[in-house]
């Protein structure tokens, strides 16, 4: 296994994004989700990004990439159309040990986006390592029509059950077995209704 999974906390991290093209879009997206302050380095931006700039959403420097952009950034994502751009990117923050995503070729990035669907707090990632993107997202799409609804609905409901055993119920063992019952009556009354 070569990748480690792992779910990082952005909110407050300096990321940035080189590219503004759709590519760039997407990625800012994500990180503005996880509430990361990021900043798009380009020459041309997309209207999206162009409108989460007037918003004040991001910053945009209408310029090409120097290393200068890197200083005090945690994450970077290279997405250019420009390869050898990209290629700079990969290497200046890998020198640094800054974590870099590099779109168009995973072998220079060390760390992967993997393809994700999230719904009341559940997080489920999806990855290929990198060798079959299309089918991380068929796998997505199964997921969120057959997977995501019960256990998302199912999550919300055991965060309230669980807040209410903090207060209720000292022993962890104890909310541990209440919480465990929760789930066990909820799956055993779909298998027998099934």
């Amino acid at each position: 296994m070569r990748y480690y999974p792992l779910f990082v906390d952005l909110k407050d991290k300096i990321c940035c994004v080189v590219g503004g093209g759709t590519v760039a879009e997407r990625k800012v997206k994500v990180l503005l989700k996880c509430l990361a302050r990021v900043t798009v380095v380009s020459f041309r931006f997309t209207a999206g990004l162009k409108k989460l700039h007037k918003e004040k959403k991001i910053v945009c420097r209408y310029s090409g990439y120097t290393s200068n952009f890197l200083r005090s950034v945690f994450l970077v994502v290279a997405a250019t159309d420009n390869r050898l751009v990209n290629s700079k990117v990969s290497s200046d923050c890998r020198k640094r040990g800054i974590l870099v995503n590099v779109v168009d070729v995973p072998q220079e990035s060390n760390f992967i986006v993997p393809s994700f669907i999230q719904k009341n707090g559940l997080i489920i990632a999806i990855s290929t390592s990198g060798q079959a993107p299309g089918l991380a997202k068929k796998v997505r799409q199964d997921l969120t029509k057959n997977f995501l609804p019960r256990y998302g609905d199912l999550l919300k409901e055991l965060s309230l059950v669980r807040e209410k055993l903090r207060v209720s119920c000292s022993k962890f063992s104890e909310r541990k077995a209440v919480l465990n019952r929760v789930i066990n009556s909820k799956f055993s009354c779909k298998a027998g209704s099934g």
